[in-house]
C-alpha cells in the first residue's frame, strides 16, 4: 500500500502566508490523489479472481482452449469496450428546425435523394429490402463539422483560420467542375473573406457543408450510428468486406426491431443474454477541412 504520510512545513513568515496555504491544498490533493489511485488498485486486485474466472468460463463457452491456439487475430472477433465520455456544451436555445435548415435538408434528402454514406439507402429505395439492408426508416442530416449545440462555442478567428480556407478551396473546385448546385450558393459566396459570428452560426446550422446524409440507423442506432460508437470504428463501414457487413445486418436486425417495438410500447427491451455489439465499421467518401 503506497505511504500517505507527508511532512508540511510550518509557515514562518506571516507574508509567505498565501504561497503556503496554496502549497498545502496542493499536497492535499495530491495525497488524496495517491490515496485513490492505491483504493483503486486494490478493488482491481480483489475481482481480479472473479474476473479471470468469469474471462476463462466465456472463452470455454465460445469452445476455445484457453491457450496459444486462440489467436483472436486470426479470425473474425468483436471487441467490446465501454466510452466514458464528458461533453462541454455552451448555454443554447432549445433545438428547434429552422426553416433554412427544412429546406436544406429536404433538398438534399428528398429532392436530391442523396444516399446514405454508409449503406447507400435513399428516400426513394426506403422501400426496397434488397437496397435498405439495415432497415432504415427515414434519411437524416447530421452536422458533421461542427453540431449544432456548439455554435454559441465557436471563435470566429479559429474558425475562419483553420475551417474557411478549406471552405474555400472546396467552392472553388465545385465551380472549377461546372455548374454549382444553387444549394450552395449562399455559403459559397461567404468563403473569400472571413466570416462574421453571425454567419458561422448560420453555417453550422444549415450549410450543406457541414451536412451529411445519413440513413437513420447509421446516424443514431446503437453499434454503428454516428452518434453511438467512436469515429474510428464508425468511419470505415462502407468499405469492409461482405463477412462484416452480413454479421452487421444479422445482430442489428432483431436490435433494431426490439428498439422500435420498445419505442412503440413505451417498455424498454430487454437485452439478448448474447448481446455482443458487432464490431461495426463505417466508411465512406467524405471531404475534410485541412487548414492549409
Amino acid at each position: 500500500m503506497t505511504s500517505l504520510h507527508a511532512h508540511k512545513p510550518s509557515v514562518t513568515d506571516s507574508d509567505d502566508a498565501d504561497h503556503n496555504d496554496a502549497r498545502d491544498e496542493y499536497i492535499d490533493d495530491v495525497l488524496q490523489t495517491v490515496k485513490t489511485v492505491a483504493e483503486h488498485n486494490e478493488t482491481l486486485r480483489a475481482r481480479a479472481p472473479a474476473r479471470i474466472n468469469e474471462a476463462v468460463a466465456a472463452t470455454k463457452a465460445a469452445g476455445l482452449n484457453n491457450d496459444g491456439t486462440d489467436d483472436p487475430l486470426a479470425h473474425y472477433h468483436v471487441v467490446q469496450r465501454f466510452l466514458q465520455e464528458k461533453a462541454f456544451y455552451p448555454p443554447h436555445d432549445k433545438r428547434k428546425e429552422s426553416k433554412d435548415y427544412a429546406r436544406v435538408h429536404k433538398q438534399m434528402t428528398i429532392t436530391e435523394d442523396q444516399p446514405c454514406l454508409v449503406c447507400q439507402v435513399r428516400h426513394s429505395t426506403l422501400a426496397d429490402p434488397a437496397k435498405n439492408p439495415f432497415g432504415a426508416v427515414q434519411l437524416e442530416t447530421h452536422h458533421h463539422t461542427i453540431e449544432w449545440a456548439l455554435a454559441n462555442a465557436i471563435v470566429p478567428e479559429l474558425f475562419n483560420l483553420h475551417v474557411r480556407k478549406g471552405l474555400l478551396r472546396r467552392a472553388q473546385q465545385r465551380k472549377a467542375e461546372g455548374p454549382v448546385d444553387p444549394i450552395y450558393d449562399e455559403f459559397d459566396a461567404l468563403y473569400p473573406n472571413d466570416m462574421t459570428p453571425e454567419q458561422i452560426i448560420a453555417w453550422v446550422d444549415h450549410s450543406p457543408d457541414n451536412l451529411w446524409v445519413l440513413c437513420d440507423v447509421h446516424h443514431r442506432h446503437k453499434f454503428v450510428g454516428i452518434h453511438a460508437i467512436t469515429y474510428p470504428i464508425w468511419g470505415p463501414q462502407d468499405i469492409v468486406n461482405s463477412t462484416i457487413v452480413d454479421s452487421e445486418i444479422k445482430t442489428l436486425s432483431d436490435e433494431i426491431q426490439k428498439d422500435r417495438r420498445a419505442a412503440h410500447t413505451g417498455k424498454p427491451a430487454k437485452a439478448a443474454a448474447t448481446d455482443n455489439p458487432p464490431a461495426a465499421h463505417a466508411a465512406h467518401a467524405r471531404a475534410r477541412h485541412d487548414s492549409n
